[in-house]
């Protein structure tokens, strides 16, 4: 689909949306207690997936009515499917009780994505076309500890399978036997782990202020059902600057490392958890990520709002699989956005972001509230 097309396809979800969204009274004013419900049909186009049509329905709610300190939980349906016949089905919510005391989440589905990567090696076009079936569930629960810390246990579990179906034959058997001279294969992943945390945002959702990290070790092993035994931490740090009653300057530090017997499936991977929009999510893949990021958020006429974006990453440490195909150095990305309140007393966001990145990388990502 070209950009102009997707960007009339936006407005007309807007107008679908504008009919649909609750409207307070003063739409400065949150109200914890109350209840919304947004539903918006979604339009993705992103390298990985191509352009894919689907929908997503949000639930915002409290838990205890006389509880006006904890934010909103959520309760969550997200459902594309795309045009290379790629998928994703996820069900998940967001738990918040006790004066924000309390936290968990959860998440569960499952996903098909329809690579087709070219690498150059040696100087000559090396080109996979594979497929990735993932169903996957995650839960996690956190208490706060001391002021704004808090101390979380966490559960994750992943079935990858390879499929190589998708290309021509000599395409299909070439990325087969690919996988198969560096060992990648279909497997089971399953870990428990720690998430350390700290969180003085003034709203989660939409924060226009504080400073949010979480680092979360996480343990794959044997006795868990796992294939492959080996350790694992995500860290991510984000930092809110109000410049202005309607500008936010945003700057997340993320990344990770894995270090045992870690699985294809198991490294990091650029692209993906909003690490640097304008890339394929999974072409790019080692057992150590870091990326920095900032966004300018701009709120420029009552609901409307623009993001400009820009940030650059790494990926390295892919010694079992491939050598350095999947590696790359330094990948920088720029790009900018537009966005609709469809929930001003929650605060929820319709975004549509154009990101382009080096070697013809680039993408346009419509979805519901900010990256991250």
């Amino acid at each position: 689909m070209q950009p102009n097309r997707l960007l009339t396809a936006f407005i007309l979800v807007l107008h679908v949306t504008l009919m649909q969204a609750q409207e307070p009274q003063k739409d400065t004013i949150f109200n914890a207690a109350s209840k919304t419900f947004v539903a918006v049909p979604l339009i993705t186009n992103n390298p990985a997936m191509k352009t894919g049509f689907g929908g997503l329905g949000m639930y915002l709610f409290s838990l205890n009515k006389k509880d006006t300190i904890s934010p909103p939980s959520l309760a969550a349906l997200y459902a594309i499917y795309s045009t290379n016949k790629s998928y994703v089905a996820v069900p998940a919510g967001r738990f918040f009780w006790n004066e924000d005391r309390n936290r968990a989440s959860v998440a569960l589905g499952t996903y098909r994505v329809n690579n087709d990567f070219i690498y150059n090696e040696l100087g000559n076009d090396l080109r996979l076309v594979y497929s990735e079936i993932r169903n996957f569930i995650t839960l996690e629960y956190s208490r706060k500890i001391i002021s704004d810390f808090y101390l979380g246990f966490l559960y994750w579990g992943t079935k990858t399978l390879y499929k190589f179906d998708q290309g021509t034959k000599e395409e299909n058997e070439l990325t087969e036997e690919f996988f198969k001279e560096n060992g990648i294969e279909d497997n089971f992943i399953s870990s428990i782990g720690l998430n350390f945390s700290y969180d003085s945002r003034d709203y989660v959702y939409y924060p226009t202020k504080g400073f949010v990290f979480s680092i979360r070790p996480k343990l794959f092993n044997g006795w868990l059902g796992s294939d492959n035994n080996y350790v694992d931490t995500d860290y991510n740090f984000t930092y809110y600057y109000a410049l202005a009653k309607d500008k936010v300057l945003a700057t997340r530090l993320s990344g990770g490392s894995a270090f045992g017997d870690v699985p294809f499936d198991g490294y990091q991977t650029y692209g993906s958890r909003s690490s640097l929009r304008g890339y394929e999510a999974g072409k790019y893949r080692g057992k150590h990520l870091i990326t920095l990021q900032s966004e300018l958020r701009w709120r420029f006429y009552r609901k409307w709002g623009a993001v400009f974006f820009a940030g650059t990453g790494s990926v390295w440490g892919n010694e079992n699989n491939g050598e350095e195909e999947f590696e790359r150095q330094w990948l920088p990305s720029a790009g900018a956005g537009l966005r609709f309140m469809v929930s001003p007393a929650k605060k929820i966001n319709l975004r549509l972001d154009y990101a382009y990145g080096v070697d013809g990388n680039q993408g346009l990502y419509f979805g519901v509230m900010e990256a991250f």
